[in-house]
């Protein structure tokens, strides 16, 4: 173990287990005498105690956090691994395998630093919610070339398992990031791009650029366009919810295409599942996409005039108003959102064209209808929202007022006109607003994935990560949620389950 020497003790306590092999025998002789096992506890869920006496169907046991002496039904009673299986790095090595020594390895691990923890295949991380230095380039090297075993658990061994089996066995690989909102699905799909971009950078331009949030790791111009595709999704994408400042509110597949010398030579992008909902209605506490909240705080007053951008109380879309996220600056991140655009070389244009888009959506939230006295027709009294959604649009405003107020259908074989009521000229705007953010967002992603084609060619392979959009109800299961569960099946894929 001198190798490990070389590095720093802070990134070195977060990986590896620090066993004290006389203690462990000591305890080894106090589990065998007391007979520990594990009982159910409302408190925390499992807890140890020592078997005293069996009755039967029932048992004493004497709870080791008190001394009190409790009778346990039989079934109720779980087994207790011994301690030589403490902070056990896979819990499929377990001799006792169940739901009482999985948690309690969990938990002794996590608060001992140490959030990655095998089961067979799959990977089981604990969300830390701060950031640990356990992912710079020095961790890399680290992992990079060795076999799962020989170091300890982490994102990089599954990430260079199944780089190193795409290369040996020719075969196509697949990382399935599951779990509920806020568990961390998305900053582990970063860190296996990251690692991928950094092992597998062609040797042309490698020391070209430096990703800002990379800890000082070189990449090729490909890897870097790559890894700036994620703060673009995640501004049009993501949204602030009770459970999650960052919540991805859409599924992506991640496919990226290596050649037969296991350069990445491209990279794919495939969306799920936009909760385009939230464009125009959101929960108390909850904001919509971030690129709205970054428009608004960061335009600058150029921008701002010709946009026709209004203050955050003044959209009716924006349900809570303008909502700050503890430690983030919308005026700031739109500058990085913009910058990233630029690197992924999305021109001026295109920018300014998105941005009207984002602009009209909430314009379209402001335009308001009134019942006519005597019918149930709808009319709209003030035209100045419909006049800026036009101008932003590039619409006549009177044949889109007539449109929504009139709409043309079709009967038999002739077209007549309908009047709306003011509950489906609202729907229709809302309709449109949704429609208009769900194209926008598609349209961004196939922008993105041009960029990153370069080549005209199929890759020699790929490895596939799979980042699935979290569920927020937490009284079912997240499989239950879960459209890709055949995904799980693939015979060559690695899972990676966030808690």
């Amino acid at each position: 173990m001198s190798s490990r020497n070389s590095y720093r003790d802070d990134a070195e306590r977060y990986l590896f287990v620090n066993q004290n092999p006389v203690s462990i025998t000591a305890t080894q002789a106090d589990w065998t005498a007391k007979k520990q096992v594990w009982v159910p506890s409302e408190k925390h869920g499992f807890e140890a105690a020592s078997i005293k006496e069996e009755r039967g169907d029932e048992v004493v046991v004497e709870l080791a956090e008190n001394g009190k002496r409790v009778v346990v039904n039989k079934d109720d009673i779980q087994k207790m691994n011994p301690p030589k299986f403490t902070k056990v790095e896979d819990m499929a090595e377990l001799t006792c395998l169940n739901e009482a020594s999985v948690l309690h390895n969990l938990k002794d691990r996590y608060y001992s630093g140490l959030i990655y923890t095998y089961s067979g295949l799959f990977c089981v991380v604990i969300n830390p919610y701060k950031n640990l230095p356990i992912y710079t380039e020095q961790i890399v090297e680290m992992y990079r070339g060795k076999k799962r075993h020989e170091m300890p658990p982490h994102i990089y061994a599954i990430s260079e398992t199944a780089y190193r089996s795409m290369l040996q066995d020719r075969e196509d690989q697949s990382i399935l990031c599951t779990g509920e909102s806020g568990a961390g699905k998305t900053e582990n799909t970063k860190k296996v791009i990251q690692y991928l971009a950094h092992v597998a950078s062609s040797h042309k331009g490698r020391k070209e650029h430096t990703a800002p949030s990379s800890n000082t790791m070189s990449y090729g111009e490909l890897e870097h366009q790559l890894l700036q595709a994620n703060p673009i999704l995640e501004a049009f994408g993501n949204a602030k919810t009770v459970k999650n400042d960052n919540s991805s509110r859409f599924g992506k597949f991640i496919r990226i295409n290596f050649d037969v010398a296991g350069y990445i030579v491209g990279a794919n992008i495939e969306t799920y599942l936009l909760e385009k909902s939230r464009a125009v209605r959101q929960a108390k506490d909850e904001r919509t996409f971030h690129i709205f909240y970054q428009l608004l705080a960061g335009a600058g007053e150029h921008v701002r005039t010709d946009l026709l951008l209004e203050g955050f109380g003044q959209y009716r879309f924006l349900s809570n108003g303008s909502i700050t996220i503890p430690g983030q600056q919308d005026k700031e991140i739109f500058q990085e959102t913009l910058e990233s655009m630029k690197i992924m070389g999305i021109n001026h244009e295109e920018i300014m064209s998105m941005l009207k888009m984002v602009s009209a959506v909430l314009q379209f939230g402001n335009i308001v209808f009134r019942k006519e006295r005597n019918t149930d027709q709808a009319s709209m009294p003030d035209n100045t929202a419909a006049q800026k959604l036009c101008h932003l649009l590039g619409l006549n405003v009177t044949e889109f007022t007539r449109a929504i107020l009139m709409p043309k259908i079709k009967v038999g074989r002739d077209y007549v006109q309908k009047a709306q009521t003011k509950e489906q000229a609202d729907f229709a705007v809302e309709a449109l607003a949704k429609a208009l953010y769900e194209r926008l967002f598609r349209w961004l992603v196939h922008r993105i994935n041009r960029a990153l084609d370069r080549t005209k060619r199929q890759g020699a392979s790929f490895i596939g990560i799979l980042d699935i959009a979290g569920f927020e109800i937490f009284e079912v299961s997240a499989m239950n949620f879960n459209p890709f569960l055949p995904f799980l099946l693939k015979k060559n894929s690695w899972n990676i389950s966030v808690l």
